[in-house]
């Protein structure tokens, strides 16, 4: 997922990627309307990291044939 990506945390773990800021702005006031006194922390995603350490490369050889 290249795409950033906001998340509302509360107590526990955050659960679901919202795809606007709004969006998890509109779950984080529900749920702090539903929990008096909880706070909720809307986040959103700023960078990321991959490993990427295996690659296929072709080497410069005539094709093996046993026939």
């Amino acid at each position: 997922m290249s795409e950033a990506f906001w998340v509302v945390k509360g107590n526990g773990p955050a659960t679901f990627q919202h795809d606007t800021r709004e969006q998890a702005e509109r779950e984080a006031e529900r749920l702090a309307r539903q929990n008096p006194g909880r706070k909720f922390y809307v986040l959103e995603t700023v960078c990321g990291f991959v490993k990427d350490d295996v690659r296929k490369f072709d080497l410069d050889v005539e094709p093996y044939n046993p026939f």
